[in-house]
């Protein structure tokens, strides 16, 4: 309340008092009263806050003020509007809506008739437009006392006021001359700006307003540009013509920006010049004719944006500057012939904008803005030269562009010890580089050699020791980390270009070079992480530098070489030759060069063994048995839990690689051996963990995991190959599994291998199946061995039970359903699934997992229906299918006293379901399907299915019985349906027969529900009549007859009766709504000829008379008046307010 100003608070004392008067709780006496004295203490106030502030002010001058901290700014929270700004925004969209349809309706019976119309016709249309706009706007002041619709409609009758005068030009109303399109144009133009000026200017100091100052600055613009124009100047004159207009639009605003009368024009004329200066630059760039006079208009306006900043106290109008100035001089270079030192004269365009800051000293805060700009106009420059000497010189070595690096990579250098920039201190090395590029390429046409990688290597090396570590000047002292840094990527970039051209030797030459380098940064780096790097980058310099001199020296043949450059052998010589060094290193106590040698060494070899796959068989093998041996010297080193792993691994690779050099070797295997060669791998890794079972627990343990996850692999690779044959490593396999079983203590092992065994005896007994060419019975396999498992659950103790259950439900239920798509299925079948399944549900039963008990009956479902299409007719599936439904529910209904118990220890578990009958309301639904021969087919399901509803009403201990009776009855409703679909209906009574049922059920249903349940019930009622009447309705429209509407009509005055004697709204309302309707519909002919654009008519009216009423209304009633709305408001709409 307290943001309110004192007038919205007393209209709202005044509304809440008028309510008072009208309960009749106080007199008309009390009322003006009330309010006199409202208004009193309010004008009080203001006359106090008027002596106050004077006060205040004496007293802060002579008492100093302290010093505070500034407080915390609060959050703005959202402004709430009070009722009298809520009536206010409404009235100005009815309005603005009216106006809008009034138009509309308007334009198009104007557009329909306007080439008829004459040409002053015409314009005096628009302009009675813009009158109506100002007619509106003056009802809205003086009427309705509403300032922001009355200013909303006097800018739409100002922006009418230039198209009445292009129209009058267009229509050449003032003759040819000064018309749209001849010679007096500009005049034309500057005259009627000059016409609708004083206006704007008017309503700029009559209603203060923003917008109005800126159509006057406007115009003034227009007015000057056609002022211009009708001198008829050339082009660039025109646009220097608007330069001069703004720089004495600058130099006025200077003038008259302390004046008082022009305050409104000199707020808004900052922004307005901006937008003026941007759009003449944006003309002068689109449009121009002579290049030389143009570059001097850039550069013009460059000084011109310069002077901006003074003006604007903007200083970013030093990048509009920067872009203008750089663009003219290149369009001065381009165009007044001096291409030759172009480059230079780009490269020294950089040092510019550092001097620049010099001329400027009040303006300190500029000069960092400067020193960036010099970096980047410096970096276009040599993003320019470069793209011009690639593309027009083909990329030749030329002096002047090495002299135009130096330049930009000294202005770098030069940033670098003003700013202190990072990115500045790498940029200066990145040019002196790009300079010895082209150093390399003049190297090439004064030496003539062929490739100048290798060069260029040998001038990086040289700028990496002499600026990078050796040279102590202070002026170079701040790019001597980024030298290093840069020179040491291009020096890898010549490295990658010759190992990609495959010339070795330059290779070998850049690696040896690159290990020495690396001594030279343990040397001369401060930084920690390139310290650390040093060695490694030594050790794998040595190491490839070996394998790069066996690729040039081994191979002679070229085509070789190309094809296969790098061997396995030259890997595992490069690491064994630096395994040595490091030993030598370790020899003279560099401890940190050690462990880089011996670590690379061992990454070196591995990479080598992963070449061996193109190495001859024997050497593989050998070369693998060697990894064997690296692995066991880096555990012996590092002792990581994982290096176990590693060397057990490789002895599996080592044992394949000899499986493969043995069948390579030997023609002829025995079968059995080849059977059981992929299983004895695990066998050979489980003998060889025995060997370190005293010495050694992680190894031991590491081969035992290597060798129990390869037999998977194994098992399946077997199978893959040998089919019914890998019964034998199967075999093997249970035996191993179950053994193992035996020696293991973790709970989650035990399982693991118990189950892989049972996994494996299946696959056992499944393979001898197919062995014995007993393919037909392969799913008797899963039966006997849920037997053989059921048997062990029988004899075992309780611990183990619980074990073997968690694999024989899954592995039974599985079994169940392959029984249920065996194929083809007689009696025996269907018995045998049957037991199987009785069997699966006493051992749930036993465990109490009766919720799994839903999987065994469902399949037992499916087979029961395939046997019956396949055994059966269609009658006689129905009479099984039902069969089974009703054995299932009468099992539900003896073994569970309800459908769901909750557990007794938590809510939101569950202790039993009684999925019995569940799956027997399912099985009901698919009864459904085999309701297509016969009437009594069709109506048995939804009977069956009423009486289960009826039947579980004391089940559920959640809902009450009679919903479960009313929902049986509702089900009744789909034979009702069926009955209805089988037997001839009258069209006229149709669709009633229908749709009054749910009339019905919903009266019903409200007697049966409980108070909490009304509000959704009488919801739903509304939903369920709306509905009921929108199908009678259709059909009523659908046969369009006098009966029809008779029984529409009917229907309808019996509904508003019954709503009005039981007083309920929904069957009042929708009974009213539905009898206007049809009395709509059917007075149709009479309305529907009328034209759409007459709507919009009518439209516009009732908005403004409604929005103008309303207005009135308000004003009647803040007088104590009341209306005819108000009687009808309080004697029924209030009534009716109170019914259901």
């Amino acid at each position: 309340m307290d943001r309110l100003n004192p007038n919205d608070k007393q209209d709202i004392v005044k509304e809440e008092l008028k309510k008072l008067v009208y309960e009749n709780l106080i007199s008309e006496s009390i009322y003006q009263e009330v309010l006199n004295g409202h208004r009193q203490y309010y004008n009080d106030l203001a006359k106090k806050e008027r002596i106050v502030p004077k006060e205040k002010e004496q007293v802060e001058k002579s008492v100093e003020q302290p010093i505070v901290k500034q407080p915390v700014q609060p959050k703005k929270e959202k402004k709430v509007l009070t009722p009298q700004q809520i009536r206010e925004r409404n009235i100005t969209w009815a309005l603005n809506l009216g106006v809008i349809l009034l138009l509309l309706g308007g334009l198009v019976l104007a557009t329909s008739t306007w080439e008829t119309l004459g040409n002053w016709t015409k314009t005096g249309m628009i302009a009675l437009v813009s009158v109506l706009f100002f007619g509106l706007a003056w009802i809205s002041k003086r009427v309705l006392n509403i300032e922001k619709t009355a200013y909303a409609f006097v800018v739409l009758g100002s922006l009418f006021l230039p198209i009445v005068l292009i129209s009058a030009g267009y229509f050449q109303l003032f003759g040819t001359y000064f018309s749209f399109f001849g010679e007096g144009r500009y005049i034309y133009g500057a005259l009627g700006s000059l016409a609708i000026l004083p206006l704007y200017l008017y309503f700029s100091y009559k209603l203060g307003s923003r917008l109005f100052v800126w159509f006057s600055y406007m115009t003034i613009s227009v007015f000057v540009s056609f002022v211009i124009g009708a001198l008829y100047l050339p082009i660039d004159g025109f646009y220097l013509g608007l330069m001069v207009y703004n720089a004495v639009l600058m130099f006025g605003y200077g003038y008259l920006k302390k004046h008082k009368l022009l305050q409104a024009f000199t707020k808004e004329f900052i922004p307005f010049i901006q937008a003026n200066l941007i759009l003449s630059t944006l003309f002068m760039l689109f449009f121009s004719n002579h290049e030389l006079l143009y570059s001097f208009n850039l550069m013009l306006t460059a000084v011109l944006y310069l002077a901006m900043i003074y003006v604007t106290n903007q200083k970013s109008y030093h990048f509009v500057f920067t872009v203008m100035l750089v663009y003219g001089v290149y369009q001065l270079i381009e165009f007044a012939g001096i291409h030759e030192v172009g480059n230079i004269l780009y490269a020294l365009l950089g040092f510019l904008f550092i001097v620049i800051p010099k001329w400027l000293q009040d303006r300190n805060d500029l000069k960092k803005s400067f020193q960036y700009t010099s970096a980047i106009v410096s970096f276009l420059a040599f993003i320019y030269i470069s793209f011009e000497g690639i593309l027009l010189r083909m990329n030749e070595a030329s002096i002047v562009l090495v002299i135009a690096y130096i330049i930009i990579s000294l202005n770098f250098l030069f940033l670098s010890n003003l700013v202190k920039q990072r990115l500045f201190m790498y940029l200066s090395p990145i040019f002196m580089v790009t300079a010895l590029f082209e150093i390399a390429l003049l190297g090439e046409v004064w030496f003539g050699y062929e490739k100048i990688s290798l060069p260029l290597f040998g001038l990086n090396l040289l700028l990496y020791i002499g600026i990078g570590c050796l040279i102590r000047t202070s002026f170079f002292r701040v790019i001597k980390q980024s030298t290093r840094d840069i020179s040491s990527v291009i020096m890898l970039i010549c490295l990658l270009a010759s190992i990609q051209s495959m010339d070795w030797w330059h290779v070998a030459t850049m690696l040896l070079l690159l290990s020495f380098i690396g001594l030279w940064m343990e040397k001369f780096e401060d930084r920690p992480p390139f310290i650390a790097l040093a060695p490694w980058i030594h050790a794998i310099g040595i190491a490839l530098s070996i394998v790069s001199l066996y690729a040039s020296f081994i191979y002679w043949d070229w085509m070789y070489v190309y094809i296969f450059p790098l061997e396995a052998e030259g890997y595992v010589l490069g690491s064994l030759v630096l395994l040595g060094v490091s030993f030598l290193w370790r020899y003279v106590k560099q401890t940190e060069k050690f462990k880089a040698g011996f670590f690379s060494a061992q990454i070196i070899y591995g990479y080598g063994m992963l070449l061996t796959i193109f190495t001859e068989e024997w050497m593989r093998v050998i070369i693998l048995i060697g990894g064997v041996g690296m692995a066991y010297l880096l555990y012996r080193k590092t002792k990581w839990s994982s290096t176990p792993f590693v060397m057990s691994g490789l002895t599996l690779v080592s044992y394949f690689a000899l499986l493969i050099a043995v069948h390579n070797y030997m023609e002829q295997l025995p079968d059995y051996f080849n059977w059981l060669q992929f299983a004895l791998g695990t066998v050979l890794l489980l003998i060889t963990s025995g060997f370190f079972n005293d010495k050694d627990t992680r190894l031991m343990k590491a081969y035992q995991w290597v060798g129990h996850l390869y037999m998977p692999f194994a098992l399946l690779i077997s199978l893959f190959l040998y089919e019914e044959n890998a019964v034998w490593s199967f075999l093997v396999a249970t035996i191993i599994y179950g053994v193992t079983t035996q020696f293991i203590k973790h709970e989650w092992l035990i399982r693991t291998f118990l189950y892989a065994c049972f996994t494996s005896f299946w696959s056992v007994i499944s393979l001898l199946i197919w062995l014995i060419e007993y393919d037909s019975y392969s799913h008797y396999g899963f039966l006997i061995t849920s037997v053989v498992i059921a048997f062990f659950y029988y004899i075992s103790k309780p611990e183990w039970n619980k074990r073997i259950t968690y694999y024989l439900v899954p592995f039974s239920s599985i079994g169940i359903a392959v029984f249920t798509g065996a194929y083809p299925i007689d009696l025996t079948m269907l018995v045998v699934t049957i037991l199987y399944a009785i069997g699966l549900l006493v051992i749930l039963h036993k465990q109490m997992w009766t919720i799994l008990n839903v999987i065994p009956l469902m399949l037992v479902f499916i087979s029961t229906q395939n046997f019956g299409y396949e055994r059966l007719g269609w009658e006689g599936q129905i009479i099984l299918i039902a069969a089974f439904a009703v054995i299932l529910i009468i099992v539900g209904f003896v073994m569970y006293p309800s459908i769901i118990e909750k557990s007794s220890s938590s809510k939101l578990q569950l202790k039993t379901i009684d999925w019995y009958s569940i799956v027997g309301l399912f099985v009901l639904f698919i009864l459904y399907e085999y309701s297509w021969a016969g009437l009594w087919t069709r109506l048995l399901p939804g009977i069956l299915i009423s009486i289960y509803i009826v039947l579980q009403r004391n089940r559920i201990p959640l809902l009450s019985a009679r919903w479960f009776i009313f929902a049986g009855g509702i089900y009744l409703l789909q034979p009702y349906y069926v009955l209805l679909d089988h037997y001839a209906l009258p069209e006229l009574f149709e669709r009633e027969l229908y749709v009054l049922p749910w009339v019905i059920y919903i009266v019903l249903l409200k007697k049966i529900i409980t108070e909490n349940n009304k509000a959704l019930v009488n919801n739903i009622q509304w939903v369920v009549l709306v509905i009921v009447s929108l199908l009678l309705v259709q059909d009523g429209l659908a046969s369009n007859t006098i009966y029809d509407a008779l029984i529409v009509g009917g229907l309808s005055l019996a509904s508003m009766v019954g709503g009005m004697v039981y007083q309920l709204k929904s069957f009042f309302f929708i009974g009213a709504g539905v009898l206007l309707l049809n009395v709509f519909l059917q007075t149709r002919p009479y309305w529907g000829n009328l034209p759409w654009w007459g709507y919009l008519l009518i439209a516009g009216s009732i908005l403004i008379s409604v929005a103008s009423y309303n207005e009135w209304h308000k004003q009647k009633t803040s007088d104590g008046k009341e209306t005819l709305l108000t009687k009808f408001n309080r004697k029924v709409v209030q009534k009716v307010r109170k019914w259901e």
